[in-house]
């Protein structure tokens, strides 16, 4: 067994150090451990479960909620929400990195990629905060931490992975992430007013800045608005744009918040199936982006190309993916490192440490779909005869991924932000650090109150 772990595990190593991406890695490491131990007629049983993968109803969820998430990037719903919620916080002093977190929970519960999640956030947040004053360092602290919800709060792309590769119920993980969501999302908020507090210069105001003097242009723009609303008419004619445009946006946000809780409410009901429940997601966020009139030729194609780039990536993990767990199930791996580590006298919760760690070193090295395909099949047995639930375990692999993608070296959100932004690396790395106690504190409430993510799907 021992020779049968170094081939397979070297082999992988090997692959994966020459740069051959993660999927076609799980499927050639598949394929030596089928050469050196397996009859070459098990290939056949490859073959079979691509065909299988390929063409089940269940692998639609994934682009179709993929799909659902692009129509909502590219039709401006972020920006009309963070609007709406900056207007709504603006009496606090941490009003934008509120407004900014809650945006990112919003858009999460429409996307289900933390990458995207962050882009979104970070394209029309960032500079505004900076703009107020917002340190920048802590500026993109708050949306690489908020856009990691992306992949808690359903619908999230690891969950459907997860649940492909351990046969689990999809429809119970999204609701198992709710509560752990939500719960990440307000420490998040509270995690940024503390800091705001505890230290005024992360937040101060335009005119405080070291180095700003109001240029002659500033004065004269600034006098030109004061005798604009002397005048009555003027003053009456503004203030009925503004009421206006407010009531638009306004209006204009419900439709994603009515999407939401049909989606998420049509799975908890058991009305829908999560398929069904994207199918309708992308019609409808398909419709809410046509009222807004911000569709046009150029940007359809470019949805249908980066959701047909993300879904054919989805499908040939959990291709490869599946293949390998069924040559580490037919070789009995898993079950000799369940039946190892039980006789080893450890306690669960060190094996689960254990597991931690190495999800985090993974989480910082590789993307989150990556590190679930090549993690699970080998954890989930000896895991489940440990006493760990199944979709406990996809929570928890998920924070801990989320805690890799504002990791260095290669956390994902670290570069998805310096990409639009103009921010030094060094200050966005220094940005996200802090929040690393924040998934720490989370984790420690799961893993001591389960029930977080176990209540509501128990009620299902």
């Amino acid at each position: 067994m021992g020779l049968i772990v170094v081939v397979l595990g070297g082999a992988l190593i090997v692959f994966i150090i020459m740069g051959t991406p993660i999927c076609m890695a799980l499927g050639a490491a598949a394929s030596v451990g089928i050469l050196a131990f397996m009859r070459n007629s098990q290939f056949s049983q490859l073959v079979s479960i691509a065909y299988a993968q390929s063409t089940s109803i269940n692998q639609l969820v994934a682009p179709l909620f993929v799909l659902m998430a692009e129509f909502l990037a590219e039709g401006g719903v972020a920006g009309d929400v963070f609007s709406v919620l900056s207007r709504k916080f603006k009496g606090f002093k941490a009003g934008l990195a509120i407004s900014a977190t809650l945006t990112s929970t919003v858009f999460a519960a429409l996307c289900g990629s933390s990458s995207a999640t962050t882009a979104a956030i970070g394209r029309i947040s960032i500079k505004e905060m900076i703009d107020r004053g917002y340190d920048p360092a802590f500026t993109c602290g708050v949306v690489m931490a908020g856009g990691t919800l992306g992949i808690m709060i359903p619908p999230s792309m690891p969950f459907v992975l997860f649940g492909i590769i351990t046969e689990a119920s999809i429809a119970k993980l999204f609701m198992a992430g709710v509560i752990p969501g939500l719960t990440l999302s307000t420490l998040l908020c509270a995690f940024a007013i503390m800091r705001i507090k505890l230290n005024p210069d992360l937040c101060k105001s335009i005119e405080s800045k070291k180095g700003y003097k109001p240029t002659e242009e500033d004065a004269a723009a600034v006098i030109g608005k004061i005798k604009s609303l002397n005048n009555n008419a003027d003053k009456k004619q503004i203030e009925a744009d503004l009421s206006l445009e407010e009531d638009q946006i306004g209006f204009r946000i419900i439709y994603p918040f009515l999407l939401i809780a049909f989606v998420l409410g049509s799975i908890y009901t058991g009305t829908a199936t999560p398929t069904e429940a994207a199918g309708v997601g992308v019609l409808g966020s398909f419709l809410i982006v046509l009222g807004t009139r911000r569709m046009n030729t150029r940007i359809l194609l470019q949805i249908f190309a980066q959701a047909s780039k993300t879904s054919a990536m989805i499908l040939m993990l959990s291709m490869c993916g599946l293949g390998l767990t069924y040559v580490v199930s037919y070789l009995g791996i898993a079950s000799a490192i369940s039946e190892a580590i039980a006789s080893s006298g450890l306690n669960r919760w060190t094996v689960m440490i254990l597991v931690y760690i190495m999800w985090l070193v993974l989480g910082c090295l590789m993307d989150p779909g990556s590190m679930v395909v090549l993690t699970v099949p080998f954890l989930l047995p000896t895991l489940n005869k440990l006493g760990f639930d199944t979709l406990w375990l996809g929570v928890v692999s998920t924070l801990m991924v989320e805690v890799g993608m504002i990791t260095p070296p290669v956390g994902l959100n670290l570069f998805v932000t310096k990409s639009i932004t103009n921010i030094p690396m060094k200050d966005i790395i220094g940005g996200a650090i802090p929040y690393l106690f924040v998934f720490g504190i989370a984790l420690f409430l799961l893993s001591v109150f389960p029930q977080m993510a176990l209540w509501l799907p128990s009620k299902m």
